[in-house]
This record gives structure tokens, C-alpha cells and sequence, in this order.
């Protein structure tokens, strides 16, 4: 039997299935669900205090933020039932994920409330129930899940074009009488395709008939005014890609970037690293490059392919420093035969900014960090933390006004569910009154966590004045002690957020000029108050 005064939430997602019933004119799923468990709530005279409405599609609850946000309600909140059309709405990720769930539920004294079945997570046979639907519908989703993939392998065995977009080039046609796409070239940019494999393996009149790298096509494509389709510019990374891929001499390439899950510190991370085991299958599109010609430009990349080594850093600056033109991070050009000094330069073709000299940027950097350390310790002598205390003793008094509301608001919704339960309501004017008192408590919790955080903040605050001054200096001591690279950028990002550099002038051979750029220094909280 259902507490009629209990809280109840509502969880809704859409599945696989449903998105396709949707695409046959079906309705809106989540529209339909939410009806149909409204019915359910009235039928058992329930009052739904919250609804979850899951938008996004994850093969665990860690990739659907309103299941997190739920399981997360759930264990604070403890709520009597949480509705869902059925029980493998919940779920269909790992043994993990499931695992999870029911503790969740279980611990939280939760139960389950679908049409069909109310699942009771503290009794054995609901749980056992429970677990054993979820372990069937997790094999229901492999299977599914295997069959769309042998059904995606098999038709890129035909020939057929699998992807919702086209590669740039072509363009993506639904195939007459038969199931599945194909490509056909798209008349301007497949002429763009060859001028870029003609401009790397021969060259063309506009690079003086000299062959050009990816980074110089890149740079002549938009010197050209000739634009990406989602971009305004050009990347070498897309230029190396264009010259890599199978699908221009009509060939399609599967398990290019198949995708690995390893467990880091008890978390599944996934990536898709390069598979030279790919496998390469005839398509039905036509080609626009001749295989001669593509194969000629895939050697050239190969032998020119050095491999990068990650396993460190170089730069100080390394993920701190950002152009103010274009913001896009910029990088250390090492020292070489022409230039004596490391460089600090924006990558970005055609931006205004001029790079500088590495050590004189670090030793401005530096220089602000000492100067902000200083003013600090000259303002906080200065700053009364009585002040503060006043504060923080006046958001106390009115976070008690706002529990004692509380209080009181919680009375009144237990009067009327019992003044319900003795007929004196009726059930509109029950929903009415139950639905104003929840709405008031729920922006009366609202203003209360708010109030919580101004005085976190408050009391942070008060502790920073302590803790700032030898923080911000062990800093700048560890900095200076050490040589590594890597080292020191740890230590800047303890207390940098970011930095925006700009300079648009560029120097003279006599040196002056050299210095002339500015840094726009974004500190790290918790020091905001810079």
C-alpha cells in the first residue's frame, strides 16, 4: 500500500525503439509516457513531487545526468516511489550500473512503481523480481546491439554508405528500391578535393608548380577564400585526413578507430587509437581521385610521418596561454638555426597577433604574480574580518527565518493530507492546496541552499585571509626551485586559471619592440576576490 502524503518522483527516457517509432509518426514518447504515468499516479492517489526527463541516449547511468541527478536525490531525499513506465527504463548498462541502482533504491527505501508491477527493493522476492528483469533486458540490449552492428558491417559489405554525413566531396543519396545511402559527388567541393591531392603530390599554378604540405594547402585554401563546411578555416589535421580516406577512389574503410574501454582508479575510460588492421571494402559511389594518385599521396605522408612524444611537456605555459584575436591557445616554437630564443606563437593562419620571445612572457607572468602577492598582503593588513563576521551572523539569523518557514509550510501540508484522509477535501482542492504548499517549500529550499552557499563562501573567505598569503608563496618558491617543465606548470595552474596574451606589433631587428605585448592574468579560485 502507497503513502498518499509520501514523495514520489517520475523518470522518463526515450529507448532506441522508441526514436524510431517516433521517425514513423508515432508521437513524441516522452509526451506519451508522462500521460500514462499521470493516470497511473491519480489511480493510486499519489502526488508526483518531481519529474526526470532523460534526453540524451548512454550505454551507462554515468553518460545520463538525470539519472545521476536522481540516484543522487534518492539517497538524500529517501523518497517513497519513483514511477517509470517499465522497469527497464532504469537500466540497460552493466552489471556495475545495475548493482548500483538497486542499492540505491534499496537503501534509500524507494520503491519501484511501473503499470504493470509495484517492486518493493527491501523484499526478497521483488528484489530477486527486479534484478533478474534488469539482467534481462541488459542481454536484450547486446543482442539488439549486435544486430544493428552486423547489420551496419553487412551493408558496408555492399557498398553502402552507412554514416549520417557525407565526407567533403560528396553527398549522401537514399538508394532507389532498396534499403540504405550511397554518395554522389558534390560538383564544387570534389574539384576541391582534387585541387588539394594535385596541390600535395605535384602542385598547381597558384603554388608556383611546387608541391605544398597539408599546413601550406591549408593556408592557401583560405588565402583563397575557399571555406570548410563548418568552419571558417582550415586545419592541417583536416587536409592530412582528406588525403588519407579510402572513400575518395571508392573505398570504404571499417575499424579504422575501434573503440577501447580500460578501468583507470575504478572508472571505465574509453578511446578510439588508430587500428592499422582495418579492413577495406569496395564501395558502390564513385571515385573522384584516381588510385594511383591517392596511393602516390598516402606514401609521401607516410614517409614524412614523425611520431610526437607526449610523454612530457616542454612548456611552462603549456594549457594557460590563449591569443586574445582569435582565442585559441598558442604554443612554444623551440629555438633553431634562425632564431637563438624559444617563441612563444599563435597557430591560427591569418591572425594579427605577433608571437614573442618565451622568457620574456614567463618573466612577466612572474612579475604580476609577485606584484598581486604584494598589493594582496598590503590590503588584507587593512581589512577589518569583523566585517565579515557581521555578515556571516546576519545570513545566519535569516537562514533560521527560512528553516522556521519550512517548518511551518511542512505542518500545514501534513494538515492537508489529513483533513483529505477525513473527506473534509476533495481531491481538486486537495491538488490544489498540496501543489501551492510544495511549490512554496520548493522555493523556500531553493533560497535556503542559496543562503548555505553565501555562507560557505563567507567562511571561505575568512579562511583565505589565512591561508592565501603562505599559499600563493610556497608557490612561487617551489617555482623558482625547479627546472622541470612540467613541474612548473603544475604549480602555475594551482593558482592560474588561464591568460590571454596580446601583442599586434611586431619588433625590430634592434630589438625594441620585443616586450611591447600584454598579459591578461585570470587567477584560480578560490582567490576571486582579485
Amino acid at each position: 500500500m502507497l503513502d498518499p502524503s509520501g514523495i514520489y518522483y517520475m523518470y522518463l527516457r526515450k529507448s532506441r525503439e522508441d526514436r524510431e517509432a517516433e521517425a514513423h509518426g508515432e508521437g513524441e514518447t516522452l509526451a506519451r509516457h508522462e500521460k500514462r504515468l499521470n493516470e497511473l499516479a491519480e489511480q493510486l492517489k499519489i502526488t508526483i513531487y518531481h519529474i526526470y526527463r532523460e534526453v540524451v541516449s548512454g550505454e551507462t547511468i554515468a553518460a545520463r545526468p538525470e539519472m545521476m541527478r536522481m540516484l543522487s536525490d534518492i539517497e538524500n531525499e529517501q523518497p517513497d516511489g519513483v514511477l517509470v513506465v517499465e522497469l527497464e527504463r532504469l537500466a540497460r548498462g552493466d552489471t556495475r550500473d545495475q548493482g548500483l541502482i538497486m542499492e540505491t533504491f534499496k537503501y534509500g527505501n524507494t520503491k519501484i512503481i511501473t503499470p504493470m508491477k509495484t517492486y518493493d527493493p527491501n523484499d526478497e522476492f521483488d528484489e530477486e523480481y527486479a534484478e533478474f528483469g534488469l539482467f534481462m533486458s541488459r542481454r536484450e540490449y547486446k543482442i539488439i546491439n549486435r544486430r544493428l552492428q552486423n547489420g551496419r558491417r553487412a551493408s558496408t559489405k555492399e557498398g553502402k554508405w552507412i554514416s549520417n554525413v557525407a565526407p567533403y566531396g560528396y553527398e549522401r543519396e537514399k538508394l532507389p528500391h532498396e534499403k540504405g545511402f550511397t554518395l554522389t559527388p558534390h560538383p564544387e567541393e570534389a574539384k576541391i578535393v582534387q585541387f588539394v591531392f594535385q596541390l600535395f603530390t605535384e602542385g598547381t599554378p597558384e603554388s608556383d608548380g611546387l608541391p605544398l604540405g597539408p599546413t601550406q594547402i591549408a593556408h592557401l585554401l583560405d588565402d583563397m577564400k575557399v571555406s570548410p563546411r563548418k568552419s571558417d578555416h582550415w586545419e592541417t589535421g583536416v587536409i592530412k585526413g582528406i588525403l588519407k580516406n579510402y572513400v575518395y577512389i571508392g573505398k570504404l574503410e571499417v575499424g579504422k578507430r575501434k573503440q577501447l574501454k580500460v578501468i583507470e582508479n575504478g572508472t571505465v575510460k574509453r578511446s578510439r587509437p588508430i587500428n592499422n588492421d582495418s579492413e577495406i571494402f569496395d564501395a558502390i559511389h564513385p571515385p573522384i581521385i584516381d588510385e594511383h594518385v591517392f596511393y602516390a599521396a598516402r606514401k609521401k605522408l607516410e614517409a614524412n610521418f614523425r611520431p610526437t612524444n607526449f610523454s612530457t611537456i616542454k612548456s611552462t605555459l603549456a594549457g594557460l596561454l590563449y591569443c586574445s584575436e582569435c582565442q585559441k591557445a598558442m604554443y612554444r616554437r623551440p629555438a633553431g638555426a634562425r632564431n637563438p630564443n624559444d617563441t612563444v606563437l599563435c597557430k591560427t593562419h591569418g591572425c594579427p597577433t605577433v608571437g614573442s620571445f618565451y622568457y620574456l612572457v614567463e618573466e612577466r607572468l612572474l612579475q604580476f604574480l609577485e606584484k598581486t602577492l604584494k598589493e594582496y598582503k598590503i590590503r588584507i593588513q587593512g581589512e577589518n574580518t569583523g566585517d565579515w563576521t557581521e555578515v556571516l551572523e546576519r545570513k545566519k539569523a535569516v537562514l533560521t527565518e527560512y528553516k522556521n518557514e519550512a517548518d511551518v509550510l511542512n505542518k500545514q501540508l501534513e494538515s492537508v493530507y489529513d483533513y483529505f484522509e477525513q473527506q473534509v477535501y476533495s481531491l481538486d482542492l486537495f491538488r490544489k492546496r498540496s501543489g501551492d504548499l510544495n511549490k512554496k517549500l520548493e522555493d523556500n529550499e531553493k533560497l535556503i541552499k542559496s543562503i548555505e552557499r553565501e555562507l560557505e563562501e563567507i567562511k571561505e573567505r575568512i579562511i583565505r585571509k589565512e591561508q592565501f598569503i603562505p599559499y600563493f608563496e610556497n608557490v612561487l618558491k617551489s617555482y623558482s626551485k625547479t627546472e622541470d617543465p612540467l613541474r612548473k606548470n603544475a604549480l602555475l595552474k594551482q593558482i592560474v586559471d588561464h591568460i590571454y596574451y596580446t601583442k599586434t606589433k611586431k619588433g625590430t631587428r634592434l630589438g625594441q619592440g620585443v616586450d611591447s605585448f600584454t598579459l591578461d592574468v585570470y587567477l584560480k579560485l578560490p582567490f576571486r576576490d582579485f
